[in-house]
């Protein structure tokens, strides 16, 4: 089975002022009260206790990821595997799972060197979401959080190992000028995780970029014109993709990294899927800043 979606995602930051004026100036994610002692900002978009967790660091990246598993065999299962494949999975003490919110937690690294968690039994409320601004809410759910794109330097390692050890599935491919992405999904949501072959130069570190969608295009378009007003970097402009036909754009958050803010995503059925190569990763729009002004490829 392996595991079932990208349940939450830790980001480290040396500006938490400037991420918490992100969140309630372009995002609109529900920022949960601070608990005592603790000085990370958890992010809240549906009923799972939270999905992303913004944390003081000096490293401005993504520090974790979070992947769900359906039952304590399948656990026990996977982290054989993981171990056998040299991927050092170690379990997760009593604080590090309370500080996730689940029942149970186990941490490995996949084979560049990428921090992930395999976890158990997460936390829900009941109560009704409080987003920080006006949207219609998330679509996260049984899909998860959204996606994160990594950049690698093994690049057909990396991909065997998401394939065989945790059994994602490859949606298609996008191969563009010497750029090289594989685009995979553990749920019908058409990709949790994308590996690219190389930086593309969407951040400072090593994660390409982290993807929330939104339920509705108006809550994506207004979202889009609050990041033109504040002047915030755009990376790519508003646009439609080639392979999961998300419409979405793309802004440069406090950490240097990519946020894609996006809505309507394709839908995979295992049953009549079939993996695609794609030339280009845009039907229209997002547009690069050399393209939107004018300037030659450098």
């Amino acid at each position: 089975m392996g595991v079932t979606q990208l349940g939450y995602v830790g980001i480290g930051t040396t500006r938490m002022e400037a991420w918490r004026d992100t969140v309630t100036g372009v995002i609109g994610a529900e920022i949960l009260d601070p608990v005592a002692g603790d000085d990370a900002m958890r992010l809240r978009i549906d009923a799972m206790h939270h999905r992303l967790a913004i944390r003081p660091s000096d490293r401005d990246d993504v520090l974790y990821a979070g992947w769900q598993v359906e039952s304590a065999r399948e656990m026990d299962r996977l982290v054989a595997a993981l171990d056998k494949a040299g991927a050092r999975p170690q379990e997760g003490d009593a604080a590090t799972c309370a500080d996730r919110h689940v029942d149970r937690l186990v941490r490995f690294t996949d084979p560049d060197g990428y921090a992930n968690e395999l976890y158990l039994g997460p936390e829900h409320g009941t109560e009704p979401l409080r987003p920080s601004l006006p949207v219609s809410g998330f679509t996260a759910g049984t899909l998860g959080l959204g996606h994160v794109v990594r950049h690698c330097r093994r690049y057909r390692e990396m991909v065997d190992f998401y394939a065989d050890i945790l059994s994602f599935r490859i949606s298609d491919r996008i191969v563009w000028a010497d750029m090289d992405g594989t685009f995979m999904r553990c749920n019908p949501r058409h990709h949790s995780l994308a590996l690219l072959n190389e930086s593309l130069g969407m951040g400072s570190g090593e994660t390409n970029h982290v993807m929330l969608e939104y339920a509705s295009l108006d809550d994506v378009g207004r979202a889009y014109d609050r990041v033109l007003r504040r002047g915030d970097p755009v990376i790519m402009s508003l646009g439609r993709h080639s392979n999961d036909a998300t419409t979405s754009f793309y802004f440069v958050c406090p950490s240097g990294m990519g946020i894609e803010l996006g809505t309507g995503g394709v839908l995979v059925d295992d049953a009549d899927w079939q993996v695609k190569t794609f030339t280009t990763t845009r039907i229209w729009g997002h547009l690069l800043p050399h393209e939107r002004n004018g300037e030659a490829r450098g």
